[in-house]
């Protein structure tokens, strides 16, 4: 299979993964094909990529990272919790959630025994969520992507299951944000951003109540937005003043964010977020730990349609841990923009010259400031 642009969908192609509503249920099954109404369905919902089967890509096999159930149940966790919150009054948050800790701990066995069955321990992260249930996908992507770390830096379990669990649960203060800056289609005013960035304290508070979370998974909400130099909020820590746990969490929402589309920008190429985070190292996150990130991503995942230098375009069909940042492409389209009869496959690690300089059917763009993600 292969992943393709919403742009590129056409009838009778046909969907080779399931994608998911915002709440996790089933908005559109593997193996159906796709009409001029569905793709228009699709749009609607947020939709801007998705995967098709392809006779020429049959044999490239996209692994899950976590299972199709796994991901739903987190998911629907975290938007019960939500819910259940936001349904409360404020006196009732100062409260604990009742089992909210006990449902977590399930959801993240979960994800760690999935995480534990993938032997070479590289994630290729690309989900297909309509666009409103965005926040809970990304909850998910940053648990998955820190637990990774945790695993690769050899925490203990229970090391593992602070960390997760934060990371599940990092954005919960948001939950207090008005509906008119969560479906915002521009940038946030800085006075919308200064006001977002209660987040963090709002979500320290709801959870530091719970008797079943670890303080230190609390502390992840409040930290995760802290910088070594000092230039993050709320409290403005600076280096060891900020748990590791929080700092791991930190690079993964960055991450995740950056490679995330927005209504006002395209999605960064995956390594320009990296080069961007490699930046950042020593002065806002410690550098050990972008490696340890860098170690186990795939840059660019099986499956992505990609162009090159040269106009090339076609599809990752393998990829080297040990180098992700230059895998295998599998190119279907000559650099006139000609579909091409019989496809042939360029090896980034010995094409030095060649390098991917975007997503198909995507304008390029450069790496903005990225405060306001």
């Amino acid at each position: 299979m292969r992943l393709v642009s919403i742009k590129q969908a056409k009838p009778s192609m046909k969907l080779g993964r399931t994608i998911f509503t915002d709440d996790g249920k089933v908005l559109l099954g593997a193996g159906v094909l796709l009409t001029e109404r569905l793709i228009l369905g699709l749009i609607r919902s947020g939709i801007d990529s998705l995967y098709i089967d392809d006779p020429r890509t049959n044999d490239i096999i996209v692994p899950d990272m976590i299972t199709p159930e796994t991901r739903n149940k987190a998911v629907d966790t975290i938007q019960r919790t939500v819910r259940q919150i936001t349904n409360s009054n404020k006196v009732a948050r100062r409260i604990s959630v009742k089992d909210m800790g006990m449902h977590f701990q399930q959801v993240f066995h979960s994800i760690l025994t999935d995480l534990m069955a993938n032997e070479q321990m590289l994630l290729h992260l690309t989900n297909l969520c309509s666009q409103p249930g965005a926040i809970y996908h990304h909850s998910v992507n940053v648990a998955v992507m820190a637990t990774a770390v945790g695993m690769s830096l050899g925490y203990n379990r229970n090391q593992l299951k602070e960390l997760g669990i934060g990371a599940l649960l990092h954005d919960i203060g948001k939950i207090d944000l008005p509906e008119e800056m969560t479906s915002k289609k521009t940038r946030w005013s800085d006075e919308e951003l200064e006001y977002a960035k209660q987040h963090a304290m709002n979500g320290f508070n709801i959870l530091r109540k719970q008797h079943d979370i670890s303080l230190l998974s609390a502390h992840v909400a409040l930290q995760h937005h802290e910088r070594l130099d000092g230039s993050g909020y709320p409290q403005g820590l600076k280096g060891s003043q900020i748990h590791e746990y929080a700092q791991i969490v930190g690079i993964c929402d960055v991450y995740d964010n950056l490679t995330t589309p927005r209504p006002w920008r395209k999605r960064f190429l995956p390594q320009d977020a990296l080069e961007y985070l490699m930046g950042s190292g020593g002065h806002l996150f410690e550098l050990k730990l972008i490696k340890a990130f860098r170690e186990h991503i795939a840059i660019f995942p099986l499956g992505t349609s990609v162009v090159l230098n040269t106009g090339e375009a076609g599809v990752i069909c393998k990829v080297d841990p040990l180098y992700s940042h230059r895998p295998t492409v599998r190119i279907m389209r000559d650099g006139r923009g000609n579909e091409l009869r019989m496809s042939y496959e360029l090896d980034l690690r010995e094409e030095l010259k060649l390098f991917i300089v975007g997503f198909d059917d995507e304008e390029l763009f450069s790496l903005p400031n990225a405060a306001n993600k």
